[in-house]
């Protein structure tokens, strides 16, 4: 009888496993949210003095950079971090070549 009871309250009630343990939170990570404000400030202190192509590439690094963020502490889905993750390394790709770009037309054209 005992042994049917804990296989009933074991259906009923499982017990939770090791895997089940909510995810450790992550720190604040100050560095990141540094680096963000610091291109956020670079981009509108320089504004004048950039060409278009410069301007992209800080606005793209700034939103990978706040994509990261959101990614890493954002309170969202499964499907969105997903998606979420994909804008961030996207536009951080997409910076990147822009940056390569800008350096060849400045040494090199």
């Amino acid at each position: 009888m005992a042994k049917q009871y804990k296989k009933l309250q074991n259906k009923v009630y499982p017990k939770k496993k090791a895997e089940d343990k909510p995810q450790e939170k992550i720190g604040k990570d100050y560095l990141l949210i540094f680096v963000i404000a610091f291109t956020a400030v670079v981009t509108l202190v320089g504004w004048e003095h950039f060409d278009s192509l410069n301007r992209w590439m800080y606005l793209l690094l700034t939103f990978s950079l706040s994509m990261t963020y959101i990614f890493r502490h954002g309170n969202i889905s499964e499907n969105a971090k997903i998606y979420v993750n994909r804008a961030s390394l996207a536009s951080m790709g997409l910076a990147i070549a822009m940056f390569l770009l800008s350096a060849y037309y400045t040494f090199v054209g």
